[in-house]
């Protein structure tokens, strides 16, 4: 394995911070023994998205809040420049989650981050899922499967398929599900091959038969946005590719959709409904009528008030405002 890796894992800098939304354990949180959502820092609007979305879902959490990758680090990994440091920074926030569930022996956990986007039903929906399959090592909740449309929708059965043997056009880590040996296998490839997170997930299909993906996704991602210059331009030609390459019938209004990335606090009025703020962002960032109508049937209306969105797309930092500082990015439990 990377010695330099494993060094730069152990030293990691982030926040630990355990969110309970209820007295009692929720239904997932009775199935799945450590939930995870990784948050960049500087990404507040984010971080208030997701504190607000899984106390709607009751789900509690352990928010792993990491900040952007040193540039020596970057230099002493990734010499050839294989991956961009932001790629760096994903990777080794998501391996950090990995070797915490395999130091503390948990039997499984979810990994999320935090451009996720629920389905409407989504802990009843995983939990039918799990109870048929409960010996399952990873499933990929949402993936980025761009042979889906041509080759693998036949492979699915009860909402459950494996892809293809060698499938290289296979993407996506904002939702993962893991058992113990399937964290030690993916913590174990990128260990051997450092490269961005989600690259060559056919090593894990190809080495552990009880790993699917869910089909309709249990969660998508907001790919309007990404940190790593992933993101695609709303009904932009990138974005229908990606939607008809990836899915099949797709409905959104299935998910609790937000693009918080297109509200903007200054354009608010005294008098507007959830619906009329979204309706104006949209005029101002996108122009063409026919388009705004076609985006703002995606958004979900009912899952934030206005309030809430106020306080998504505001400054306020709604989890431990004095003690989250940059200055002391390190471990909080």
């Amino acid at each position: 394995m990377n010695t330099d890796l494993l060094e730069c894992i152990k030293n990691y800098k982030y926040f630990n911070i355990k969110i309970t939304n209820n007295k009692e354990s929720t239904k997932l949180n009775n199935i799945v023994r450590k939930i995870y959502v990784i948050n960049l820092y500087e990404d507040l609007h984010k971080r208030n998205y997701i504190y607000l979305l899984f106390k709607k879902y009751n789900i509690d959490y352990n928010l792993i809040v990491v900040d952007k990758i040193d540039k020596t680090i970057y230099d002493k990994l990734c010499k050839d420049k294989h991956i961009s440091e932001s790629e760096l920074g994903c990777c080794l926030s998501h391996m950090w989650c990995l070797l915490d569930i395999l130091k503390h022996g948990y039997e499984n956990a979810i990994i999320f981050e935090d451009d996720v986007i629920l389905s409407k039903h989504f802990v009843d929906e995983f939990i039918l899922l799990y109870n048929a399959n409960p010996k399952m090592d990873f499933l990929m909740l949402g993936a980025h499967d761009y042979n889906f449309s041509r080759q693998h929708y036949k492979n699915v059965n009860n909402s459950i398929y494996r892809p293809n043997k060698q499938s290289r056009q296979l993407f996506g880590a904002h939702a993962n599900y893991y058992s113990k040996d399937g964290a030690k296998r993916m913590f174990y490839i990128r260990a051997t091959n450092l490269s961005f997170f989600d690259n060559e997930y056919h090593l894990l299909f190809d080495t552990l038969p009880n790993s699917y993906i869910c089909y309709p996704n249990l969660a998508i991602s907001n790919t309007t946005e990404s940190r790593i210059n992933h993101e695609k331009t709303i009904l932009s030609k990138s974005e229908i590719g990606y939607y008809s390459l990836c899915f099949v019938n797709i409905n959104l209004n299935n998910y609790h959709l937000l693009y918080h990335n297109l509200l903007d606090i200054s354009l608010l009025k005294k008098n507007d409904t959830v619906e009329t703020f979204i309706e104006r962002c949209l005029q101002h960032h996108i122009h063409d009528p026919e388009k705004v109508k076609l985006v703002k049937q995606r958004f979900s209306l009912t899952i934030f008030s206005l309030d809430e969105l106020k306080t998504i797309i505001g400054h306020h930092n709604l989890i431990e405002p004095n003690s989250l500082s940059k200055k002391c990015i390190g471990e909080k439990s």
